[in-house]
């Protein structure tokens, strides 16, 4: 928005106070019945009165038997500032956001083990004929940084491995930790020492391409490295894959109820090596005080696991210490 220079210097001389002092004498008719309603003195609502005539270049209101009357001039200033003043309480005011009044569209993008640990709940909860918002689960990918900076996303659910730009916010959604998924009928027992997970052929995924995944990175920190046979980018996929191989899954705690309702696969402790992290839901700055995005984080609080537990965790910019630290994230 170009504002021309004269302009500029007319608009600088305008003072906001005088056009709701004037706005409410021109309810009350009256400077007195104004003051009170604007808990001042009866003298400063006249000098208000004053400016705001000198301002105008008109009288704005004249006496007449029945109290003040409003000049023509008067009359139209008032009717714009009926259409004025709400604008300017909207800038100034916080607004609110109503899900079940107001029409909104949120962009959301995670890895699928995230997505299947928080999407249904939240779909359960939101989508009903009260709601009348709308949720796009765009496919994780590469780009969808970049896509969040460039305002192509609301939100994305990221692990906390310090990675992100420095100015996004984040808040740690729940713990995850690492269980094993088996064929029912293979040969492993109930529990993997890291000898044996490390003897055993790996069925990884990959959620995005060049991209090493967090069992691999604390392997490797080890100085271990497993075998993978096949490599995919679905954890989805992957448990379908896994009936009459000998084939282990490593996947997060948050997908135990998708396992346990296969009848053709069985959990297996993972070994005690692999360390849990957290699940983030990452924003930028921008959106921090939008009354949509307010409302679309707690939305997601809601249906977290963490939630469940009672653990609130508090925003933090991805900057800080606690997410780029070499520790391991602890309760």
């Amino acid at each position: 928005m170009v504002i021309p220079c004269m302009r500029l210097e007319q608009l600088r001389q305008v003072d906001l106070n005088l056009l709701i002092i004037f706005a409410v004498i021109a309810e009350e008719r009256s400077v007195t019945k104004a003051s009170v309603r604007l808990l001042l003195s009866q003298p400063a609502v006249s000098r208000a009165l004053q400016r705001a005539r000198s301002m105008f270049q008109d009288e704005l209101v004249i006496r007449s038997s029945s109290g003040f009357e409003l000049t023509l001039r008067g009359r139209k200033i008032v009717q714009e500032l009926e259409q004025l003043l709400p604008k300017i309480e909207g800038l100034v005011v916080p607004s609110v956001f109503d899900p079940k009044r107001e029409r909104s569209n949120f962009r959301i993008s995670g890895p699928d083990n995230v997505c299947i640990a928080l999407l249904p709940h939240l779909c359960r909860r939101y989508t009903t004929e009260s709601y009348k918002v709308n949720f796009d689960f765009l496919p994780w990918q590469a780009e969808a940084v970049d896509m969040l900076e460039g305002g192509k996303l609301d939100l994305i659910f990221h692990i906390d491995e310090g990675l992100l730009p420095s100015h996004f916010i984040s808040e740690k959604l729940y713990r995850e930790d690492w269980i094993c998924a088996v064929a029912r009928q293979s040969k492993f027992g109930d529990r993997l020492t890291l000898k044996q997970y490390l003897a055993a052929e790996h069925l990884t995924v990959t959620t995005l391409p060049s991209v090493q995944n967090i069992p691999d990175k604390q392997l490797a920190a080890l100085g271990a490295k497993r075998r993978s046979s096949v490599r995919m980018p679905y954890f989805g996929a992957a448990l379908s894959c896994l009936p009459g191989t000998e084939l282990i899954l490593t996947l997060t705690n948050g997908m135990r109820q998708t396992v346990e309702r296969n009848s053709t696969l069985r959990l297996v402790k993972a070994p005690q090596e692999l360390r849990p992290f957290h699940f983030l839901m990452v924003w930028h700055p921008r959106l921090t005080t939008d009354a949509r995005h307010i409302w679309l984080r707690e939305a997601v609080r809601q249906v977290s696991p963490q939630e469940a537990s009672g653990q609130r965790l508090q925003p933090m910019r991805m900057g800080t210490t606690e997410l780029i630290g070499c520790s391991p994230p602890t309760r």
